[in-house]
């Protein structure tokens, strides 16, 4: 299963890689620090050098599912531990849309590729995923999401989009056959494998959400974190069940890549991203709404005692 080569790939790099060690790999033509050599360093020059073959057979396996995912150009670099100029990883902005084909000459075609920001990203979340349910004994849920993937990139109409297919496939296939508990750690542990996040970003929510508008995951976003969440026209002011006092932020996004018209909205590239982060409570997503004139908004919340919805939610209809 891919699950298992992506996992064998990453520990082949991760006993070439030293925590202090001079050497690091990147893409020569983007600077970027791919997975799964993103945040690892070398002792030597061979050892990098292998790391860099191994980058490539990582992405050539999840090529199999997606054409469409970038090529990188792994080179060996050396530099001092820790020094800003080589600590560039695929967390780093290239600017949203980047990699997206601008409007041809009048009279010509225009390529309607996805950014490859936003196909990179898709294939570091599934790459993580699949690695995380190889280790973890889950190769029935593995097979299901491949399965369900198989069936929907047959039926798809834009060959250009199946990272999204695949990332919509995983998502499914892990609420259907997970439990909650069990949906959190894979999450958790898969989010311990993608590049580490910077430490200092402030609200984490916020900061998370920047994070996917750079990956083109989402267009636009906004967050407000109301004493009490305003009344949707319902007659309530409510965020959900099980409360236990804590913090509270009202998302609303435009643009979302996962779109969904079938009553579930998908959670996963938010949940891992959260996960991704330090944050001082397990945090929540309780609610998800169309909005009438388009978009949605989620209510995020860490006053849970255990962490939910960061895979899917059942969605409301429009307000």
């Amino acid at each position: 299963m891919v699950g298992t080569t992506l996992r064998e790939i990453r520990e082949h790099v991760e006993t070439l890689s030293s925590d202090d060690g001079a050497y690091y790999v990147v893409c020569g033509r983007s600077g970027v620090r791919p997975a799964p050599v993103a945040g690892e360093r070398f002792e030597t020059r061979h050892d990098a050098v292998a790391a860099a073959r191994a980058t490539e057979q990582y992405r050539a396996a999840l090529r199999r599912y997606d054409p469409d995912l970038p090529y990188y150009d792994p080179i060996v670099c050396e530099g001092i531990p820790g020094s800003v100029a080589e600590e560039s990883t695929e967390a780093d902005a290239p600017a949203p849309g980047e990699g997206r084909s601008s409007a041809a000459a009048d009279g010509d075609a225009v390529d309607v590729r996805l950014p490859a920001e936003l196909v990179s990203f898709c294939h570091d979340v599934v790459g993580a995923v699949f690695e995380t349910l190889s280790a973890d004994g889950h190769e029935a849920v593995e097979r299901a999401v491949v399965d369900t993937y198989l069936a929907a990139a047959e039926a798809a109409t834009d060959r250009h989009a199946l990272c999204l297919v695949l990332l919509d496939s995983m998502a499914r296939e892990l609420d259907r056959h997970l439990s909650e508990a069990e949906g959190v750690e894979v999450l958790s542990r898969a989010a311990k494998r993608l590049a580490p996040a910077e430490t200092d970003e402030g609200d984490p929510v916020e900061a998370s959400l920047a994070f996917l508008r750079s990956r083109s995951m989402v267009s636009t976003y906004d967050v407000t974190v109301p004493d009490v969440e305003p009344d949707d026209g319902t007659g309530e002011n409510r965020v959900g069940d099980d409360r236990d006092d804590g913090s509270t932020w009202i998302v609303t996004l435009g643009g979302y890549a996962l779109e969904r018209t079938d009553g579930w909205f998908p959670t996963l590239p938010i949940g891992v991203d959260l996960l991704r982060r330090a944050m001082a409570s397990p945090v929540s997503v309780v609610r998800a709404r169309r909005l009438a004139g388009g978009g949605w908004r989620l209510v995020v919340t860490d006053d849970q005692r255990h962490p939910s919805g960061l895979i899917g939610v059942p969605s409301e209809g429009r307000g």
